[in-house]
């Protein structure tokens, strides 16, 4: 582990430094997704019903984003957020079909996701 893995380790204690931290970590990984799927921004875009500078600004600053937003990203690359109901923790699942856009902005089966199950997007 080198000294910025370590420093990060440390400011994970800080809750909210962890939260961010997290959304960056998630975000990542669906970057990834959208980059391995050969998706332009535009696309995403399209899937999810928004502007592409609101997908462009979701990849930089994914702390400000609402969990409904990262939803739609993560159907629109073909991936799920897999919420841990026993610690609120978060992680991706990479590698289905992308989504087709649902047409309202919205992701498809966010009510799974708010109950704490798969969001099975």
């Amino acid at each position: 582990m080198d000294y910025l893995d370590e420093l990060i380790e440390e400011h994970k204690k800080n809750p909210e430094f962890a939260r961010a931290w997290s959304a960056v970590e998630i975000m990542h990984e669906l970057l990834a997704a959208r980059v391995k799927a050969g998706l332009s921004q535009e696309q995403v875009a399209a899937r999810m019903g928004i502007a592409r500078p609101r997908v462009a600004e979701l990849e930089k600053k994914p702390g400000s984003a609402s969990f409904e937003r990262v939803l739609s990203y993560a159907a629109a690359v073909g991936a799920n957020v897999i919420v841990d109901p026993t610690t609120a923790k978060c992680k991706t699942d990479v590698g289905r079909a992308p989504a087709k856009a649902s047409g309202r902005g919205r992701p498809v089966g966010s009510k799974h996701a708010a109950k704490g199950k798969s969001a099975n997007l």
